[in-house]
């Protein structure tokens, strides 16, 4: 769960030339908090589908959503 939604952030990251911690304030409002799923913490599941669904809804139309990594539908 937690590696894929790093996948997504540090795609979203380079198609818009962001960094982590930018996309963490977008994201949890705290910039150390995706940078900490790296080393290790944890998220809850509520936490978890918000950061997807934030992520489908402002991903690149230019860049495919990851294949292995199911989408959420709008307005979830």
């Amino acid at each position: 769960m937690i590696d894929k939604l790093l996948t997504l952030c540090s795609g979203y990251c380079e198609c818009k030339k962001i960094t982590i911690p930018t996309l963490s304030i977008y994201i949890f409002n705290c910039g150390r908090t995706i940078s900490s799923l790296k080393h290790g913490k944890t998220i809850t599941v509520r936490n978890y589908e918000r950061a997807v669904g934030w992520l489908s809804d402002h991903w690149p139309e230019d860049k495919p959503w990851p294949d292995f990594i199911e989408r959420p539908t709008k307005g979830v």
